[in-house]
């Protein structure tokens, strides 16, 4: 099979098994959000983005390390890598269990110091994640992963709902999140058959730190944003507009779930056009194609019918979410589009200017949630979301003068069409029931729909 039509179909696999769990996710969510309210939920989601960013930082890009690998890793370097991650989480963890009351006074949420305390031990689960999860990646058995992935999801709601259900406030969510690590540990590790060993050879620890550092450097810089809401908007607004946000970016994140797929099995299959710059450019364009109908046509189609979802579903109480998620959605629909920039910048070994666009990034959107959010609350941070678009320009810049502009004529059409149906959803009811007309309007294009047809028949064979 070619390598075109064996990532597509690998991906279509993930796809189906996230849309699976998108739908448990959805059911999961609005009986959780629903019962424990705003208040609670704001608490969870404050605490979570902090131990989010620090379980980012603590990947140390050891991950990107082992899948950009043109040939196969040896089993020392998984090891070595299960080592370091295992140090690294160590004094992460360590550190946020005994800074958790500093912490807690900096965000002016006291409630968060014992919940941080108990999700600092989310920290080694996720990471030490990393060496079998690869290991399943580099041989393109997502098939394998989807599976793990959904059970462990499954777990997580068998956990939280009942706990939410009894009372548990926030602690719902967070006995959720440590079953949910714990069971993903065991089957990624029992699925993998490997077996790790402690192993520190300072040849290899230093070439991995070197290459990660070079990586993490740029990823550091972008796990910023989710500092934005738990510090900026729990500061200014209180921990329960951080759960309205942190509900808007939890539903876009659930909506968008191509995205990660098509990340993941870039970052395993571009790796085997490295050499040919042609084929990456014309492998960016289709991604972003697939990337804009995958992840726009699900949050537009939420757009038109949120007031009614949240309304009926979630409650009342939820309804100020809808004034953010439509702002929240655009950035993220356009960071779909872009992702694979990042990934083929990052293959060619330029991850310095990665780093430069993440950097523009987060001035434009922390330094326009620092100024907005006082005034506007969370309506001012989804337009620190809108002013953070502009430096996406940097890193087309950084792509077009490595390996050429891309082509994005196919992708324009299926991203205005989705940006404005969102925009058309905060009108009024009459237009945003319109508005979904629009989603048909690129299927006028006989290529469009050539295009479609192809994946189709790719994916049935």
């Amino acid at each position: 099979m070619g390598l075109r039509n064996q990532a597509l179909k690998g991906g279509f696999v993930m796809v189906i098994r996230q849309g699976l769990g998108l739908l448990l996710s959805l059911i999961g969510v609005i009986l959780i959000t629903r019962v424990i309210g705003p208040s609670e939920y704001g608490l969870y989601g404050a605490s979570y983005g902090i131990i989010f960013f620090f379980g980012s930082l603590g990947t140390w890009g050891l991950d990107v390390y082992l899948l950009r690998k043109s040939s196969n890793p040896e089993k020392e370097e998984y090891d070595q890598t299960f080592t370091l991650l295992l140090c690294i989480s160590a004094i992460f963890c360590l550190g946020i269990i005994f800074g958790r009351q500093a912490i807690a006074q900096m965000l002016k949420l006291p409630e968060v110091s014992q919940i941080l305390g108990i999700l600092a031990l989310t920290i080694p689960l996720s990471l030490l994640n990393l060496p079998a999860t690869v290991k399943l990646d580099r041989d393109l058995n997502f098939h394998r992963v989807a599976y793990i992935e959904l059970v462990s999801q499954i777990s997580y709601y068998l956990i939280a709902v009942p706990l939410a259900l009894k009372g548990a406030g926030a602690w719902a969510p967070v006995s959720g999140l440590l079953t949910q690590q714990v069971t993903q540990l065991t089957l990624f590790y029992w699925s993998s058959k490997f077996r790790p060993s402690l192993c520190w050879n300072p040849i290899l620890v230093r070439q991995m730190l070197v290459y990660g550092f070079s990586y993490s450097s740029s990823s550091w810089v972008w796990q910023l944003r989710t500092l934005v809401n738990p510090v900026l908007v729990g500061r200014f607004a209180g921990a329960e507009a951080v759960g309205f946000v942190a509900l808007a970016t939890r539903l876009v994140e659930m909506l968008s779930f191509a995205k990660t797929v098509t990340w993941r099995i870039a970052m395993a299959a571009l790796a085997k056009l490295k050499d040919d710059k042609t084929r990456l450019r014309k492998s960016i364009e289709e991604a972003m194609r697939l990337q804009t109908i995958a992840v726009g046509l699900p949050i537009a189609g939420f757009a038109i019918l949120g007031p009614i979802v949240l309304m009926l579903i979630f409650g009342k109480d939820w309804t100020p979410a809808l004034q953010v998620f439509p702002f929240i959605a655009v950035g993220y629909l356009t960071n779909s589009i872009f992702s694979l920039h990042s990934s083929v910048l990052y293959l060619l070994g330029r991850n310095l200017l990665v780093t430069w666009f993440h950097l523009a990034h987060i001035a434009l959107f922390a330094g326009s949630a620092f100024f907005l959010v006082p005034s506007l609350g969370i309506v001012g941070y989804g337009w620190a979301e809108v002013c953070a678009l502009a430096s996406y320009v940097v890193i087309h810049y950084y792509v077009t003068k490595e390996i050429g502009s891309p082509n994005y004529a196919d992708t324009v059409l299926w991203y205005v069409v989705s940006v404005a149906v969102l925009a058309l959803s905060g009108v009024s009811p009459s237009a945003r029931y319109m508005s979904s007309c629009l989603l048909l309007l690129p299927l006028i294009s006989t290529q469009q729909r050539k295009s479609l047809i192809n994946y189709v028949q790719i994916l049935r064979s």
